[in-house]
């Protein structure tokens, strides 16, 4: 063997006796149990909870490290050993809001979670429901995107929580802002002080449970958040039930002086006064019952005009009309033009579009002419009102991201005309204030996005192409038409009944008020209740025309073919009042005519008479309705008999006319054949020559001759 061929033998013998010791070294190791990280639960939920906390900063410019606070919870029964933090970028812009949501809604567990960007470990171990802060900083040349005019926008963001493998993830979004002048997006604001139901001072019905109007104007209630929201921008637009304002005015010293705040914080900013009671728009359309929206209306532009109750004037517009939803349909666009409104906030989302870029405003064709219909963004909204049911995870700071991620897509439209959209929180939402000022302290210092007030959205020209609206849509929990109209005709029969008096004014005082608290859309929560006070508003108000009283009568005979009867009234209201009697025959052999006007005294009594005429012999019943001067009813109807026998008085006419005929012929009958003689019927006339005796009747011949 060569040199050669032994120095390789040596060397290959060398590499196996290495391979072998390090097989050896390496074959317990092989053979030790791993330790397994938790694994998602039966649910495909990941065991770490994990919640992106802070984003700083919040619209990222090149240059900047982008800083990322996360918190991490162990949901699970075994402890994480060797958790980790770790920021994932999503580096191609999203084009759509579609492409924002497909993000989001990228299963915990899916891969798509983007490229790794920076990550850190915590201290120790995570034990079962404990939590630990990390705060992951991705330094500016790693964040990888570009620096072009064209480029800003949002991009996907990530945090994954591990423990050699992925135990937990939450998606969100980095904002990038590049140079340069970018197109912008306006924002308006409308913060609802309405709500909740109530029931009338002067009716017999159990107030609905809590929350109360006090409990929710206490620090921390709805009402009390409405003001802080309004507070944390002049944009914000306040839409205030006046009924509302006048009920808390009525109550204690702290409910009292929120509506001081509230008029107070209302001053200098946009503000829209809803009908009395902010009456359910769909209820009253799906009746057809255009009298109460008118009486709301009216309601609330008196207390506008001047102090609500006696308080300070609250300064509003009244012609803006709230859709109560979920869906808008004709008919109610329909009510609400016929109302007086030329403006209608219509539901999240109504009429929709087929393209990001569009705005709230449209034109909605209606009967009476076409309203300006406003098209509340469901996702901003329900992202301020309650973000954890679009993402139980939700924070602050992820708000704040995807807002602003949203309204980035929204700018981008701007290119087809500036894209202004409404945000209207719900009517019973409590959202937190600090979380909106932040969002809109956020959306005022985007580069592609401003607030703007209510009165903005209105003067724009820009008009969005939207579908049509429903003819007719169905609403849960509203108050059946039937019901609606029950309150509807106890009103108009009390306003025709207080018209006969000389102070209809003092009879009608707050029926309006009575009849609208049943139509308030609060009460769609509380079906069997409002049942209950539509029940007692209708009683009540009913209740008011009584006062005017028709005596009965007792048989009437009559033997005269035209007579009178006799009514007596009587007024136990305040006022004087003037009425008529209608008496109505059940049968054709009596006639009768409405009676003439008659002023019956407060308190008094009065006769009035109707006009009766018999055409034959007939006993008849006759009803007798008091009424006003057009023919409304006021009082019970009474009935009477009436025998009718005019035939006795005709015969006793037609005797004596036959004996005066009698006689008169007997008379022209003796008076001819007995004649006229000579003696008793001629005279001669003596004293004139030539004369000639008068002729007489029945004379003899001789003396004709």
């Amino acid at each position: 063997m060569s040199t050669a061929a032994r120095r390789a033998s040596s060397l290959l013998l060398v590499a196996l006796v290495a391979l072998l010791a390090l097989a050896g070294l390496t074959a317990p190791a092989a053979t030790a149990t791993p330790r397994p990280s938790p694994a998602a639960g039966d649910d495909g939920a990941l065991p770490v909870r994990v919640q992106i906390t802070q984003v700083t900063p919040v619209v990222l410019s090149p240059g900047e490290d982008l800083v990322v606070s996360a918190r991490l919870t162990n949901t699970s029964s075994q402890t994480i050993a060797a958790p980790r933090a770790v920021v994932r970028l999503e580096r191609v812009r999203p084009g759509t809001r579609e492409d924002l949501q497909s993000w989001l809604d990228e299963p915990a567990t899916g891969r798509r979670a983007g490229d790794r960007a920076a990550w850190v470990a915590a201290d120790g171990p995570l034990e079962p429901g404990a939590s630990v802060e990390l705060q992951v900083t991705v330094p500016a040349d790693e964040v990888g995107l570009l620096d072009r005019p064209d480029t800003w926008g949002a991009r996907g963001l990530a945090v994954e929580a591990t423990d050699g493998a992925r135990v937990g993830l939450q998606r969100s979004f980095v904002l990038w802002a590049t140079g340069g002048d970018v197109a912008q997006a306006r924002v308006s604001l409308l913060a609802p002080a309405v709500g909740p139901p109530t029931v009338p001072q002067d009716l017999d019905v159990p107030a609905p449970g809590p929350p109360t109007l006090a409990q929710l104007v206490q620090p921390g209630g709805r009402l009390a958040s409405t003001l802080e929201i309004a507070r944390t921008s002049p944009d914000v637009a306040l839409v205030v039930d006046p009924a509302l304002v006048a009920a808390a005015r009525a109550g204690g010293q702290d409910v009292a002086a929120w509506a001081d705040a509230l008029a107070a914080t209302a001053v200098g900013r946009d503000v829209v006064a809803l009908p009395w009671s902010d009456p359910d728009l769909t209820a009253l359309a799906h009746a057809d019952t255009v009298g109460l929206l008118d009486a709301a209306v009216q309601s609330s532009a008196a207390a506008t005009a001047g102090a609500v109750d006696g308080g300070r004037p609250l300064a509003a517009r009244t012609d803006v009309m709230w859709a109560p939803g979920p869906t808008t349909d004709q008919a109610t666009a329909d009510l609400a033009a016929r109302g007086g409104a030329s403006v209608l906030v219509l539901a999240p989302d109504d009429v929709p579009s087929d393209t990001d870029a569009v705005g709230a405003r449209t034109t909605l064709p209606t009967a009476s002419g076409p309203l300006v219909g406003l098209v509340p963004d469901g996702t901003l909204g329900a992202l301020l009102a309650d973000p954890e049911r679009l993402d139980p995870d939700a924070t602050p700071a992820t708000v704040t991201q995807r807002v602003l991620a949203e309204l980035s897509i929204l700018a981008r439209g701007s290119d087809e005309g500036l894209q202004h959209v409404l945000i209207a929180l719900p009517r019973d939402a409590d959202p937190d204030p600090a979380l909106v000022g932040a969002v809109l302290d956020a959306v005022q210092n985007a580069p592609w996005s401003r607030t703007a007030p209510l009165t903005a959205l209105l003067g724009s020209t820009g008009e969005d192409d939207r579908a049509a609206l429903p003819a007719y849509a169905s609403a849960p929990d509203v108050l059946e038409p039937d019901e609606v109209r029950r309150l509807a005709q106890s009103r108009d029969a009390t306003i025709a009944f207080a018209e006969v008096t000389d102070d209809a004014a003092t009879l009608l005082d707050g029926v309006d008020t009575t009849v609208l608290a049943p139509l308030a859309t609060a009460w769609r929560q509380d079906p069997p209740d409002r049942r209950r006070l539509v029940d007692a508003a209708v009683a009540a108000v009913d209740a008011r025309r009584i006062g005017l009283t028709l005596a009965p009568t007792s048989t009437q005979n009559l033997i005269s073919a035209d007579t009178e009867v006799r009514f007596s009234v009587r007024n136990d209201l305040p006022t004087a009042a003037t009425v008529r009697v209608r008496a109505t025959p059940r049968k054709a052999c009596l006639q009768t005519e409405p009676s003439a006007a008659v002023v019956v005294p407060p308190a008094g009594e009065e006769v009035v008479t109707v006009a009766v005429h018999a055409i034959a012999n007939c006993e008849v019943v006759v009803e007798a309705l008091l009424t006003s001067e057009d023919g409304t009813a006021l009082a019970q109807p009474v009935t009477f008999v009436v025998r009718a026998s005019p035939t006795v008085e005709s015969v006793g006419t037609a005797v004596v006319g036959v004996l005066l005929a009698v006689g008169l012929v007997l008379g022209v009958v003796r008076t001819v054949r007995r004649g006229q003689s000579a003696r008793r019927g001629a005279r001669l006339v003596h004293d004139d020559e030539g004369t000639r005796p008068l002729p007489v009747l029945g004379g003899s011949p001789e003396v004709d001759a």
